[in-house]
This record gives C-alpha cells, sequence and structure tokens, in this order.
C-alpha cells in the first residue's frame, strides 16, 4: 500500500480540508444543479430515492477520487517546483483565464 500523507501532514491540513469539503455543500449553485438533476430524473414524482442516493453516491466517489489523484500529483511534483517556476505557471494560468474572458466577451 502507498503511503501518500504522513499524519503530521494530515493533521496540519485538518481545517484546510473542512473548508475544502464544506464550501462546495453550501454553494448555491451545487444545490440547485442537485435539485435539476434529481427533477430530470423524476426523483420527487415517481419516489425513486435509491436512485438519488446511487446518483450521489457516484458524484461523491468520483469526486474523492479526483481529489486525491489531484493532491497526490501536486505532492509528488512539489519538490520540482521552485519560485521562478511557480511565477510562470501563475503568468500562464492568468494568460488563460483572460483569454477565455476576451472569448467570452467576444461571443456576446
Amino acid at each position: 500500500m502507498v503511503n501518500l500523507f504522513s499524519v503530521e501532514d494530515i493533521t496540519q491540513e485538518a481545517p484546510t480540508s473542512k473548508v475544502g469539503v464544506s464550501s462546495p455543500l453550501t454553494n448555491p449553485m451545487t444545490i440547485m444543479s442537485f435539485d435539476a438533476v434529481f427533477a430530470g430524473l423524476g426523483v420527487g414524482v415517481s419516489g425513486s430515492y435509491s436512485l438519488a442516493g446511487v446518483m450521489v453516491l457516484g458524484v461523491f466517489i468520483g469526486s474523492m477520487l479526483w481529489w486525491l489523484i489531484l493532491c497526490s500529483v501536486v505532492n509528488k511534483l512539489r519538490a520540482k517546483f521552485d519560485q521562478n517556476r511557480l511565477k510562470w505557471v501563475n503568468k500562464l494560468s492568468g494568460f488563460v483565464i483572460a483569454g477565455f474572458g476576451v472569448l467570452s466577451l467576444i461571443t456576446i
């Protein structure tokens, strides 16, 4: 079994993890998106609560796998990024975000 984190890493990151989990759960867009999907599946009409539970469980497992993989990759690559490389990653990310913003303004 691969040990991804030490006990110290987990205890130091616990408050951040709580915010990371609670923030998306209290996001109004997340709640409305789930409402729309449940309505589309007919959960309120047909009474198929097991279908809703399976969907929520699937989203939860998928999200947890995504974050586990993402955090593991970042943890492994963390040592390869010094301040100079991080600066270039930030500039590139800003350029890409600005490009999408310009594109969305052009297509209005």
